[in-house]
């Protein structure tokens, strides 16, 4: 396993050489192209995925057909549909490639069966409560600054990874006033 996944995997629990190597051999590593979907509108999100190269968004599509961008994932972050793995309901959203990936895949069967081996990995629900903080945290009324801030102290590869138009949309924001918190951050 890569140093930086298991770094974060002991971010989210503790765990002992045995239950890593049950961990390792749960897990399925894939290679995506760009606009490869790793979920589709009407699925239902069965697995998790952690990004070890390349980057992700998840959208759906509003009435004007435009894509609105729900949450955007990099390296080392964790990929899943909350709302859908959790209630095992379709997935009203798409989560794409934005450029060539590699991902780790952990389905949901996978952590059923480490669970019953070892009761460590019930530390893995941190990973669903993480996807869901970063969410809410745009869908309440935090100001665009606020938004933006957020970003530049949580998140700061995604304005390296997308461009401005898919960063105001994750931000819920038009791409002008985008522009304008940029400049008005840039001179505090």
């Amino acid at each position: 396993m890569e140093k930086s996944f298991l770094e974060i995997i002991n971010k989210i629990g503790k765990f002992n050489d045995e239950e890593l190597l049950l961990l390792k051999n749960e897990l399925q590593s894939y290679e995506l192209k760009k606009g490869d979907n790793l979920l589709k509108v009407g699925e239902v999100c069965s697995s998790l995925w952690f990004v070890v190269s390349g980057s992700f968004y998840e959208y759906g599509i509003n009435p004007e057909l435009d894509k609105v961008v729900i949450d955007l994932y990099t390296t080392n972050d964790w990929v899943i549909n909350h709302k859908s793995f959790s209630t095992r309901k379709p997935s009203e959203y798409a989560i794409q490639a934005y450029k060539k990936s590699v991902v780790h895949e952990l389905t949901i069967d996978s952590v059923h069966k480490l669970i019953s081996k070892s009761q460590s990995f019930l530390t893995m629900g941190r990973i669903l409560e993480e996807s869901t903080s970063r969410i809410d945290f745009f869908d309440n009324n935090s100001t665009p600054d606020d938004k933006y801030d957020f970003i530049l102290k949580n998140k700061p590869q995604l304005l390296q990874e997308f461009p401005q138009k898919i960063i105001a949309s994750y931000l819920k924001i038009t791409p002008e006033t985008l522009s304008r918190v940029r400049k008005r951050l840039s001179k505090n």
